[in-house]
């Protein structure tokens, strides 16, 4: 991102940048844009939810996005500060104060757009938003990232944390976490593989990487492109353990993710809710699609018995 770009980002009106990216959204982004609104012109509005509704109408003036609601157009216009580590050769930001790397191929304005896609999935009104007043990881817990990418979530609790597993199949990923979770890497194993149901040579799961203590609380996150279910088959033994679960999982890469995973949180006897609002899914191939993005559970052996 070239210096006269970003000080017109700062100092243009946000309604005057809107209205300029609009217009010069690239054709595939104006094609998707259309055939949503197409398709759900189809459909009777009435057997809508309002957050549906809101983002259709979103898209009737704005370029299409994952997130179609006024809260994230502030995102389109942040310029995150972006420094260079020239021993390692790789860019990085602040997140919370704390040094995230990127892969070293990431040129900083590729740093800039996925800081940005981040910040705004963790935004208080995101449906992809780990982390809410309600439902925090409890202090000294035993953590498993499952899908880390680039360690936004396992950064910002890792201070708080007794133990961190970070599972990233992506080798790129894997060595810009390294230099990421180095001030803290008495209490971090770093696993180089895809989180599934069954331990092998390019897969692991959570009862193979687990010995669960009774004395400890465990938080799992889950955000591992449509491998949630089989992540959930892999920890059966700690979900009979009788410790104290909380989990993050994402249930929007598949159309049927939700139903799926919901069946087995219900299974598994887990408390569980939805994350607020939706995230728009347009893949080639594939019907348009507002769906949920996080199931939020809970375990407690406390709160069952205080329920009997």
């Amino acid at each position: 991102m070239n210096t006269f770009k970003r000080i017109w980002e700062k100092a243009a009106p946000n309604i005057l940048l809107t209205g300029i990216r609009f217009l010069l959204a690239s054709q595939n982004n104006k094609d998707r844009r259309k055939a949503v609104l197409q398709f759900f012109k189809k459909i009777d509005h009435k057997t809508l939810s309002p957050e549906i509704i809101e983002g259709l109408k979103y898209l009737k003036y704005h370029k299409f996005s994952a997130y179609p609601y006024r809260w994230a157009l502030k995102y389109d216009h942040f310029t995150p500060a972006v420094y260079r580590d020239k021993q390692h050769q790789c860019y990085y930001v602040l997140f919370e104060g704390k040094k995230m790397y990127f892969p070293k191929r990431f040129t900083e304005t590729q740093v800039i757009w996925v800081y940005r896609s981040i910040i705004k999935e963790q935004d208080s009104k995101s449906p992809h938003m780990y982390l809410t007043s309600d439902f925090q990881m409890d202090a000294g817990s035993v953590v498993v990232d499952a899908g880390v990418a680039e360690g936004n979530f396992s950064l910002s609790v890792v201070e708080k944390a007794k133990l961190l597993y970070l599972v990233e199949c992506d080798s790129e990923w894997m060595e810009a976490l390294r230099l990421t979770f180095a001030p803290w890497i008495e209490k971090v194993i770093f696993v180089e593989k895809l989180m599934s149901d069954v331990e092998s040579n390019l897969t692991t799961s959570i009862d193979s990487l687990l010995r669960p203590d009774p004395n400890d609380t465990y938080f799992i996150k889950m955000d591992i492109e449509g491998f949630e279910q089989k992540a959930l088959r892999g920890m059966k033994n700690l979900v009979t353990s009788g410790c104290n679960i909380k989990m993050d999982i994402c249930t929007y890469h598949h159309p049927n993710d939700l139903n799926e995973i919901k069946a087995t949180i219900i299974d598994y006897g887990f408390k569980w809710n939805l994350s607020q609002s939706y995230v728009l899914f347009f893949q080639p191939g594939e019907e348009p699609s507002f769906r949920k993005v996080l199931l939020r559970a809970e375990k407690s052996l406390q709160k069952t018995l205080n329920t009997l």
